[in-house]
């Protein structure tokens, strides 16, 4: 996440950010805040967080839920019409493409992370919003991909913990039974950044990445194949509202 070109971008972080502050907290700007994290609990969660950060600072913010789905285009055109929210809490798809059309503030964003100390983030997100020697946005959180599963059911019918394609694909034949039981729930529409996240993760699992040590490298087909293999069985496992059904 981090900052467009508003006034008090360099805010949005809350109260951590008090070295750099300064005067912009007396000024008792209005904050604009758009996050993409809408379920009602969280959202209930960053209001009390935006309450304590006026407590704090003198400054409001608004928080206003954005749909992820709906991010890039409501972003692109609200950069069109000169009508930019102060901070915007995005992925990490969005850096360098918005850093290089303008839309986020860079120069604030090194500050805050200059401010806290580079030494206080870890290597690698830094790294990954790197925009020559500036920051990008300021990293804010991460994750990873899991598998959650019915570690009952998976002994009761003697497999393996789901962690290799083989166990996950001999599950999915022991326990896909629908309507009663779907096997699996996975990401399937193309046009949404979650898909994309996902697959990216079932490649990096099997030893597949675009990117070697020089730059740029050819896939490995094999390997390749046994992702896309692997990924079409866990979507046709999954229920019709979770996944288009793919051949």
């Amino acid at each position: 996440m981090f900052a467009t070109k508003g006034l008090m971008a360099r805010l949005a972080t809350g109260t951590a950010l008090s070295l750099v502050l300064g005067a912009g907290a007396a000024m008792a700007d209005d904050i604009r805040f758009w996050t993409t994290e809408e379920q009602p609990e969280r959202l209930a969660k960053q209001q009390e967080m935006a309450a304590e950060f006026e407590k704090a600072t003198g400054n409001s913010v608004e928080v206003i839920p954005v749909s992820e789905t709906e991010l890039g285009t409501r972003t692109t055109a609200a950069f069109a019409a000169g009508d930019l929210p102060d901070v915007i809490y995005h992925s990490l798809q969005y850096a360098l493409p918005w850093a290089e059309a303008g839309i986020l503030d860079t120069e604030a964003a090194t500050e805050v992370v200059d401010g806290l100390g580079r030494d206080t983030f870890a290597a690698g997100p830094l790294a990954m919003a790197d925009y020559d020697g500036d920051i990008a946005s300021v990293p804010v959180d991460g994750w990873t991909q899991m598998i959650v599963y019915r570690a009952d059911l998976f002994a009761e019918k003697g497999l393996e913990p789901p962690n290799t394609f083989a166990n996950v694909q001999a599950a999915l034949e022991a326990l896909h039974n629908p309507p009663e039981m779907y096997g699996f729930v996975a990401a399937t529409k193309v046009d949404e950044n979650f898909m994309s996240q996902v697959l990216e993760h079932v490649f990096l699992a099997n030893g597949v990445s675009p990117v070697g040590d020089d730059g740029f490298q050819e896939l490995d087909a094999a390997a390749t194949t046994e992702v896309l293999d692997f990924y079409k069985a866990i979507a046709n496992a999954s229920t019709s509202s979770a996944s288009a059904r793919l051949p």
